[in-house]
C-alpha cells in the first residue's frame, strides 16, 4: 500500500441529494500485485466496489474540523479487483460536515438583543458545505508498472433511496428507489449525471489511523409490546449507541416508524425528554418505505441514536422477535482490561461504566450520544484514564488531541470547551476544562512512555499555562464549572465553588507539566512549574482551608485536594474531614463528576475502603444505587434529582463523565498502578487493598509487553494473591497488612497473606 497521501480531487454532485450515489468506471489490464484504495466522503461515506462493499467500517470518516484537517481511510481491495472493467462505487452521507439541522439557530430570548446576535453569528451555519467525496485507487502490476485511478469527466452520479439523512433526526429510506447493481460494471447507468468538481474542504489530509467504528453487536428485545394498530414500544432491556435493523415483508408503499428513547413514562409509552429535544428541536427517527414483494432487511447508514427503547409504527401484523434487533455502533477499540470480582454490585456498576464509555466513542469522546454529541473536553479529562485501562484507546486519544489543536488554532491558541466542531469555537474553555490538554498527553505518557505524546502539543501547553497564570489573582484561578452536577438539584449545581475546583485544577496541571519539562530535559521549566505548584498551594491553604475543620468546605474540595496532593502535611485532617461528612450524609457522596473520579481511591488509600464499599452499595438518593433501582443500565448525567420519574429532566441517561470510579477497580482493588518513573510500564506497583464484603478479585490488564494479572481470593482469613508480570517489565509488590515490599520479576507469582479480623 501506498505511503503517500492521495490529491485532494473532490467531486459532487451538481444539485442537492439527500445522499448521493457515485460510480466510476476503471480497466484493470494486466496481473495485479496489489490495489489500495483512499477515500475520504464528507460527511460520511459507503465504498463499494464490484457490487460489494469495501470493509466493514461504517460513519467514516471521523469528524474534525474539517477546514483544519480531514481524515482519510485506506483500504486494501486486491481481492476485489476483476480482470477488465471495474466500478468503483460510493454513497454520500451529510454527517457531521453538513448538520445544518441542529444548532444551527439562536434559541428566542436566550440573551439580551445584543447579546442575542453575538450568539446567532457563533451557532449559525453548523454545516461546511455540500458533501463531498475525494476517492484515489492505486493499482500496482507484477511488471512494476503504478496506475491511480481518479474521478474524472466519465464519473456518474445518481440520486438513490435515502431521502433524508441527518445525525441528529434520523434516516428516510424509501426502498422503491433502490438502484440495483449501481455498483457494478455492467449496470446501465445510462440516466445518471456528470459529477461536478468540488473545492477542497481547506484541511490537510491525514490518514485515520485510529480504529473505525464498526456494528460491534447485536442485541435482540428483552420485550416487545403491542401498542394499539401496528405499533409496539421495543425494550431491548440496555441503553446503547446505534440504531435498529428490521426485517419485513409487506406490500410495496407500507412505511415503517423508528422513534428511539432512553425511557419510557409510566404507561409504557416512550418518553423522548432525556434526547434532549428541548435543544436540538427534534426527535431521533428513521422511516424506511417498502419496496415489497419479498422479505426486505434494513438498517440505516448515515445516522446513529442513543436508545434503549423504540417505537415502532405501521408494522402490518404481528411483530416477533426476529424482525427486530438493534445493532451496537461505536469506536472498535480493542479490549484491553478485565474486572470481575465476588461483589455483583461492583459488577454491575463496571459494566455500566463501560457501556456508557462505549455508547460515547464516534470518533470522538462524546458527553452524550443524543442531545450534544460533543466533544466536551472535561468530559474527556474524567474519562480517558479508565478508558486507558479497559481498551486500547491511545490512537483515539492521540486524535482527539488533534482535535483540540485545531480549536485553539482559531481561537489564539487557547482551547474550546468542546472540540472538534462549530459549537462554542470562539470562546475559551473554562479553566478547569481546559486542563484536559495538558493532562491527557500525560495520561497517555504514562502507559505508553512516549515522550512524542506531549512533544507535540508542547508549545500550546506552556500557552495555555501562560494564559492560566495571565488570569489568576496571587494564585488563585476564576471562572470554570465547579464540581458539576452535585447533588441537590435538577439544576447544575456544585457544592464546591467553582474557583476553589478549578484552582485545584491548576495546582495539578503545573505539578504535571513540571514532570513533562523534566522528561523534556527542560529543567528551568520544571523548577518555573514547581514553584509555580508551590505558590498555588500556599494561595489555596490561604483562601480555603478551615484549620478549625480540617476541611476545604466540601466533599469534592477535599477529595481533589488529596488526590493531588495540595497539601501533604494536612492530610491526615483531610481525610478525617471527608470521613465525618460522609457519615454526617447517612454514608451519602455529595460529590460532583470530579469527586466521582477520586473518591473511592483516595478513601481506599487512606484506609476507609469499607466505607468506599458501602457507598458503592448505598440505595438511596444521591447514589449509583438509586440510579439502578430506577431502572438505569448506563449512568446519568445528574443523580437523578427526585421528581423526574416521568420526564427525568432533560437530562441525558448516558453520560461517561460519571464513571471516574471504574479506575478504582483497576488501581485499588485490582492495585495495577503505573510508575511514573518507569512509564510504558517498565515498572509498575502491585497494591491490592482486600476490603471485606469483597471475597475475590480478578482484575488483568493488557500492555504491549504482554498481560498483567493480579488476582486474589480470601479464604478463612487467608488473601491468596495470584500476580503475573510480563516479559520486559518488572513490578514492586506490595503485600496488604504488612506493607511489605517485594521485586517482581517477569512469570506468575503467588502471595499469601493472613488478615485480621475482618468485619463486613
Amino acid at each position: 500500500m501506498s505511503d503517500s497521501a492521495p490529491q485532494q480531487n473532490w467531486i459532487g454532485s451538481h444539485q442537492k441529494s439527500s445522499a448521493p450515489y457515485f460510480r466510476h468506471i476503471f480497466q484493470r489490464e494486466g496481473k495485479l500485485k496489489s490495489a489500495s484504495l483512499a477515500i475520504s466522503g464528507l460527511g460520511y461515506h459507503e465504498a463499494w466496489m464490484n457490487g460489494h462493499r469495501v470493509g466493514d467500517h461504517v460513519l467514516d470518516p471521523a469528524q474534525t474540523d474539517y477546514e483544519h484537517r480531514v481524515l482519510y481511510v485506506r483500504h486494501d481491495v486486491t481481492q476485489m479487483i476483476l480482470k477488465g472493467p471495474n466500478c468503483i462505487g460510493a454513497i454520500l452521507g451529510n454527517g457531521w460536515y453538513h448538520q445544518d439541522r441542529v444548532w444551527s439557530h439562536r434559541k428566542r430570548g436566550e440573551q439580551s438583543d445584543e447579546e442575542g446576535k453575538k450568539t446567532e453569528q457563533r451557532v449559525r451555519g453548523m454545516s461546511y458545505g455540500e458533501p463531498r467525496l475525494m476517492m484515489e485507487l492505486e493499482l500496482n502490476y507484477e511488471d512494476g508498472r503504478r496506475e491511480v485511478v481518479r474521478p474524472d469527466s466519465t464519473t456518474r452520479w445518481s440520486s438513490g433511496p435515502i431521502t433524508d439523512n441527518n445525525i441528529y433526526s434520523g434516516e428516510h429510506y424509501d426502498a422503491r428507489l433502490e438502484l440495483e447493481g449501481w455498483s457494478e460494471p455492467n449496470f446501465n447507468a445510462h440516466l445518471w449525471e456528470g459529477v461536478e468538481q468540488k473545492a477542497p474542504p481547506g484541511g490537510r489530509l491525514e490518514e485515520q489511523t485510529m480504529p473505525p467504528m464498526r456494528k460491534i453487536e447485536k442485541i435482540t428485545p428483552q420485550e416487545i409490546s403491542p401498542k394499539g394498530e401496528g405499533r409496539y414500544v421495543i425494550d431491548f432491556g440496555q441503553n446503547l449507541s446505534g440504531w435498529v435493523r428490521m426485517s419485513i415483508e409487506a406490500e410495496e408503499g407500507t412505511e415503517i416508524t423508528l422513534r428511539y428513547a432512553e425511557t419510557v413514562f409510566s404507561d409504557g409509552e416512550i418518553n423522548t425528554a432525556s434526547t434532549g429535544v428541548f435543544a436540538t428541536e427534534v426527535e431521533q427517527i428513521d422511516r424506511y418505505i417498502c419496496r415489497g414483494g419479498k422479505v426486505e432487511t434494513w438498517e440505516p447508514r448515515f445516522t446513529y441514536h442513543g436508545f434503549r427503547y423504540a417505537e415502532v409504527l405501521g408494522w402490518p401484523g404481528e411483530l416477533k422477535l426476529d424482525n427486530i434487533t438493534a445493532v451496537v455502533v461505536h469506536t472498535d477499540v480493542p479490549v484491553v482490561g478485565n474486572f470481575a470480582c465476588s461483589d455483583q454490585r461492583l459488577n454491575q456498576l463496571h459494566q455500566m461504566a463501560l457501556w456508557t464509555h462505549r455508547s460515547n466513542l464516534h470518533g470522538i469522546p462524546e458527553d452524550c450520544p443524543v442531545r450534544e454529541r460533543c466533544g466536551w473536553l472535561g468530559d474527556a479529562n474524567l474519562v480517558t484514564e479508565y478508558s486507558l485501562w479497559n481498551y486500547d484507546s491511545k490512537s483515539f486519544w492521540e486524535k482527539f488531541l488533534g482535535d483540540i489543536e485545531t480549536t485553539r488554532a482559531d481561537n489564539g491558541g487557547i482551547p474550546c470547551d468542546i472540540a472538534p466542531g462549530k459549537r462554542c469555537s470562539e470562546s475559551d474553555a473554562n479553566p478547569d476544562w481546559a486542563a484536559a490538554f495538558i493532562m491527557l498527553p500525560w495520561y497517555l505518557y504514562e502507559r505508553s512512555g512516549d515522550p512524542k505524546v506531549f512533544g507535540d502539543h508542547w508549545s500550546g501547553m506552556v500557552q495555555l499555562m501562560a494564559h492560566y497564570e495571565n488570569k489568576s489573582d496571587d494564585g488563585i484561578l476564576k471562572g470554570g464549572y465547579g464540581d458539576f452536577f452535585d447533588p441537590g438539584s435538577e439544576k447544575i449545581v456544585s457544592h464546591t465553588p467553582q474557583v476553589l475546583s478549578t484552582t485545584l485544577w491548576y495546582f495539578k496541571c503545573s505539578i504535571v507539566m513540571a514532570e513533562m519539562a523534566k522528561v523534556r530535559a527542560e529543567i528551568k521549566s520544571a523548577e518555573r512549574y514547581q514553584l509555580k505548584a508551590v505558590q498555588i498551594s500556599k494561595a489555596l491553604e490561604r483562601n480555603f482551608f478551615d484549620r478549625e475543620t480540617g476541611s476545604f468546605g466540601s466533599q469534592g474540595a477535599n477529595v481533589l485536594a488529596l488526590a493531588f496532593g495540595v497539601l501533604p502535611e494536612k492530610e491526615g485532617q483531610i481525610q478525617d474531614a471527608l470521613v465525618r461528612d460522609i457519615h454526617e450524609r447517612n454514608v451519602h457522596m455529595n460529590v460532583g463528576v470530579m469527586g466521582v473520579r477520586y473518591i473511592l481511591e483516595v478513601l481506599t488509600e487512606a484506609g476507609h475502603g469499607e466505607l468506599a464499599l458501602k457507598l458503592m452499595h448505598q440505595n438511596t438518593y444521591p447514589s449509583f444505587g438509586h440510579l439502578i433501582e430506577r431502572g438505569a443500565t448506563t449512568l446519568w448525567e445528574c443523580w437523578g434529582e427526585i421528581g423526574h420519574d416521568e420526564n427525568h429532566g432533560a437530562r441525558s441517561l448516558s453520560h461517561p463523565f460519571m464513571g471516574g470510579y471504574d479506575n478504582w477497580f483497576f488501581e485499588s482493588l485490582g492495585g495495577i498502578q503505573t510508575d511514573t518513573a518507569h512509564p510504558g510500564f517498565k515498572h509498575f506497583f502491585l497494591k491490592p487493598h482486600p476490603i471485606a464484603g469483597i471475597d475475590w478479585v480478578r482484575c488483568e490488564h493488557e500492555i504491549l509487553q504482554g498481560k498483567i494479572e493480579s488476582s486474589w481470593r480470601v479464604e478463612k482469613g487467608v488473601f491468596s494473591w495470584n500476580v503475573t508480570v510480563p516479559k520486559g517489565t518488572q513490578a514492586t509488590v506490595q503485600l496488604p497488612v504488612s506493607g511489605e515490599e517485594i521485586t517482581a520479576m517477569v512469570g506468575r507469582h503467588s502471595y499469601s497473606v493472613d488478615l485480621p479480623s475482618r468485619t463486613s
